[in-house]
């Protein structure tokens, strides 16, 4: 049996701003760290790597979807939950 860990990352009441500066604080920090990698492996091996491209145009448009979605409501404060759970594994 697998063993995993699970965390309450995020579950709680925010304002308008806050919840926009969380969801999109964290999304900038996905599309820099698939920014970093799709331009290392260029730089060291010569080749796109393809996952991070991939991510990093999902997330972009993700990123985007969410703003218009957060700007566009009339709501002033959002319930946000996100858990994060930890699970070994390879990638093959």
């Amino acid at each position: 049996m697998k063993q995993y860990y699970s965390i309450d990352l995020v579950n709680s009441y925010f304002s308008k701003q806050e919840a926009t500066e969380l969801i999109l604080g964290l999304l900038d920090y996905k599309i820099e760290l698939h920014s970093k990698k799709l331009f290392s492996t260029k730089v060291k091996y010569g080749i796109e790597d393809e996952d991070s491209k991939y991510r990093l145009e999902r997330l972009c448009v993700s990123r985007e979807q969410i703003k218009a979605f957060l700007d566009e409501s009339v709501d002033t404060h959002f319930k946000l939950s996100a858990e994060l759970k930890i699970e070994p594994k390879s990638r093959d």
